[in-house]
């Protein structure tokens, strides 16, 4: 009888210890642009009832930005509060065959899992292993179980792919080990313009590029309903990193054809239904009750995209400039959905200026935690949307913020560089123009001649951060 009523006064602590903590969940899309959907702007024509009805039943944040308009340093930038201009992280980073997330880096994974969540992920990581350097190239020893990733960065479980389901090696991860080695030469189709190519990868037997999504969908359902139906009174944090809409553009059978624009129409119309699912399992669980759902993108819509879809008279984009890998608006303005019932009103819209950077001071002050003396050094670019979330009519007023490597974004102003590959120390200011976001979302009228003197404050902002930088 003691050894019982010990065990319920047991479970009773644990359940008001986590009574304040949502369950957290934030699904990932690859490449998918701001024009891309109707919440972002009614100009779209691709058909995206669930990420719409989820802005419905939400908040829609129409500013907000991945921390890079490529997928490894946006990725990055939302795991550790870093912004990945910072730290020199590139997609090219990876060939140097280390993990990008440092050991000594923390990520929100292990700041949640230090408040008791369990934390998992599923989909695509791109954020690297440790890999065998003993040769010239440094490859993979898929053999042996991988190390830096997700469940060495704060995760307890990892289901997913290394990168796209369009580069080798292709095959399944569970934890640190491969399910199945890629041992055998195939093809995947990539759109090129008007023309198809085929691009030689590594495939696990039986690995298939149009299962990859579906597979990804039913184990984040099922670890929803598993956790529903656990007694562990932690809360959830489940990373959903999509593979889709990034190429190679491969819908399944029951979505070919259905948005009437092509193959990338309908892939994001399979991913739009791969967010119902998860917010239906969320609702038909009861976790929906106490869940903060987050839904965006790592970046803007790549180029081939954007020209296939220009054809139908669609802007993936929407009304902004540039695409995935630009610093103009077109590749880092992300759809950005965050729902919460009876804590985020419900249909409602802001124009808060937020980043991915900063979902890690947002959790820390949503949990009561005080990063800078729990984590001193970490997350130094993050800063906490939470007021604005719980009530998106206050201002919110975020520090300057670098988009890519070569703009600095301050209030309505932004100054950006013509320049892509180029080092950001190596650029002057003639190469920059200052434009007013404000009555330009378009970023067609340069106004620095009229502002010269915001144009060289904001110059001198972006050299200090340059100078202030810690290359990986």
């Amino acid at each position: 009888m003691k050894r019982g009523l010990l065990l319920a006064v047991g479970l009773l602590a644990a359940l008001t210890a986590y009574a304040d903590q949502p369950n957290i969940v934030v699904i990932l899309a690859d490449d998918m642009g701001y024009g891309d959907c109707g919440a972002c702007t009614s100009e779209s024509k691709i058909k995206t009832p669930h990420i719409d009805q989820l802005a419905r039943e939400g908040l829609l944040l129409s500013d907000a930005h991945s921390a890079a308009s490529t997928c490894t340093p946006s990725r990055y930038g939302l795991l550790t509060g870093v912004n990945p201009a910072r730290t020199g992280v590139l997609n090219t980073l990876l060939s140097k065959g280390n993990p990008i997330i440092a050991e000594d880096e923390t990520t929100i994974a292990s700041l949640l899992k230090d408040q008791g969540y369990i934390t998992k992920m599923i989909g695509k990581w791109h954020l690297g292993f440790e890999m065998d350097k003993s040769s010239r190239k440094p490859t993979y020893d898929l053999a042996k179980p991988l190390k830096g990733g997700p469940v060495d960065r704060g995760f307890d479980s990892f289901y997913g792919i290394p990168s796209s389901p369009g580069s080798s090696p292709l095959c399944y991860i569970r934890g640190r080990k491969v399910e199945a080695l890629p041992t055998e030469r195939t093809t995947v189709e990539k759109v090129r313009g008007e023309k198809t190519t085929r691009v030689n990868v590594t495939a696990a037997p039986g690995f298939v590029p149009e299962e990859v999504s579906p597979s990804f969908c039913r184990e984040a359902i099922e670890i929803l309903r598993e956790h529903a139906a656990s007694k562990d009174p932690r809360p959830l944090f489940l990373y959903y990193a999509s593979p889709v809409p990034h190429q190679p553009w491969v819908p399944i059978r029951a979505f070919r054809g259905k948005s009437g624009l092509g193959l990338y129409g309908d892939f994001v119309m399979q991913l739009d239904d791969v967010v119902g699912q998860i917010n239906s399992a969320l609702k038909e669980t009861g976790l929906d009750r106490n869940t903060l759902l987050i839904f965006t993108s790592d970046n803007g819509a790549g180029p081939w995209a954007v020209k296939a879809m220009d054809a139908f008279g669609h802007a993936s984009s929407g009304p902004l400039r540039g695409r995935k890998s630009d610093a103009w608006e077109g590749g880092h303005r992300v759809p950005f959905i965050a729902k919460w019932p009876g804590r985020i009103p419900a249909g409602n819209r802001s124009d808060a200026t937020v980043n991915f950077t900063d979902l890690f001071a947002t959790f820390a002050e949503l949990l009561g935690v005080d990063p800078t003396k729990a984590y001193p050094g970490s997350a130094e670019d993050s800063f906490s949307f939470l007021p604005v979330l719980l009530a998106p009519s206050k201002k919110h007023q975020r520090p300057a913020m670098i988009n890519g490597r070569h703009a600095i974004r301050e209030g309505d102003w932004k100054l950006i560089a013509d320049r892509r590959h180029e080092d950001a120390a190596t650029i002057g200011l003639p190469r920059f123009g200052l434009y007013n976001l404000a009555d330009d979302l378009a970023e067609r009228n340069d106004v620095s001649d009229a502002h010269a003197e915001r144009t060289q404050r904001l110059f001198r902002a972006y050299k200090d951060f340059v100078s202030s930088r810690k290359l990986k």
